[in-house]
């Protein structure tokens, strides 16, 4: 090879690897919510607003159940305060028969035999009548309201999902072939194949039920600040205070994801470009007995991704207990 073919040379995979880089860099850059979304219509569009409000009425539905039942506890609680009281010795001396002796356990029992109306054991029993009745009609009604618009966002944004995770690997799959001869020298046939299901796959669950999950989790920790200020605003004050530590762990824990799920998949596409370039060549590989060789090839890659997947699952189960937990705080206090 002459000076000027080895400077050629030289030249092209100086111009490779920094072609390989730039893409690297590229594909490694976090794309935003509306870039994801760039190919909807507007029947996705449509689709979406409507899932939008369905995930914002479910979680919205949460805390006004719970509010509901505490007024519901607290009419039980109000007919004790009542019924404390009353003087049950007067009461059984003036208007029960000499055998009948009253008492808080057997008040409700026994007063058929007595001759009394009092005003507190009327307006007792139909305060509670009223507020039991009113409780069970608003929980029937959130819970109809609930289980519809439940439906409705699961089902919305599994359609959308399914919808832009196919024109995504059209698209993929057209930019791929319009690829240079460079990009393929640099990329192996299993990693593109990885690309083109493994990769679209997490996008289609992000976009679907992960994105669904989000918004009902926003609604309600808003709709929960809201109502705790309405309720008692002192002790919200007070459990708002965690809400910075919340904040980082949050920002923290995403980070951690996003990483493990990126070296997750890039280490599911190595895997699959060697077992693909084995089976491709499984004559060579029998006849030069390199069996073990590429078994420890596989398992290594796989070792990788298991390390990755169970990194992010426990980053992901820590951001769901701090979830949880302010979730349960928001919710005791209503």
């Amino acid at each position: 090879m002459t000076a000027f073919e080895e400077k050629e040379s030289t030249k092209v995979k100086f111009w490779q690897r920094f072609y390989i880089k730039t893409q690297n860099k590229k594909s490694s850059e976090a794309v935003s919510l509306r870039n994801l979304f760039r190919y909807a219509n507007f029947i996705d569009l449509l689709y979406m607003m409507l899932a939008i409000i369905s995930a914002i009425i479910v979680g919205i539905s949460e805390p006004l159940y719970i509010v509901v039942f505490g007024n519901s506890i607290d009419s039980f609680t109000r007919q004790k305060t009542i019924l404390c009281s009353l003087n049950f010795t007067s009461i059984t001396e003036e208007y029960c028969p000499p055998n009948i002796k009253l008492t808080s356990s057997n008040f409700y029992t026994l007063i058929s035999m007595c001759n009394y109306t009092g005003s507190n054991f009327a307006n007792m029993n139909s305060y509670l009548t009223d507020r039991t009745k009113s409780a069970i009609i608003f929980m029937i009604i959130i819970g109809c309201i609930h289980l519809i618009s439940a439906y409705a966002q699961m089902t919305l944004f599994n359609i959308i999902a399914e919808r832009q995770s196919r024109t995504i690997r059209q698209t993929l799959f057209q930019s791929i072939l319009k690829k240079d001869i460079v990009f393929f020298d640099a990329q192996q046939t299993g990693e593109l194949n990885s690309l083109l299901t493994d990769n679209i796959n997490q996008i289609r669950d992000g976009i679907g039920d992960k994105l669904c999950t989000l918004i009902n989790k926003l609604a309600t920790v808003i709709s929960s600040v809201i109502i705790g200020f309405v309720k008692g605003w002192k002790l919200t004050l007070v459990l708002l205070s965690i809400v910075p530590v919340l904040v980082v762990s949050f920002i923290v824990t995403y980070k951690v994801i996003v990483k493990r799920t990126a070296a997750e998949l890039k280490a599911y596409g190595k895997a699959g470009a060697i077992a693909e370039e084995v089976i491709s060549s499984i004559r060579t590989v029998l006849s030069y007995n390199g069996q073990e060789k590429e078994i420890h090839r596989y398992a290594q890659s796989l070792d990788d991704a298991k390390q990755c997947a169970i990194k992010r699952k426990l980053a992901n189960d820590s951001l769901k207990t701090l979830r949880k937990s302010e979730e349960r705080a928001f919710s005791d206090q209503n």
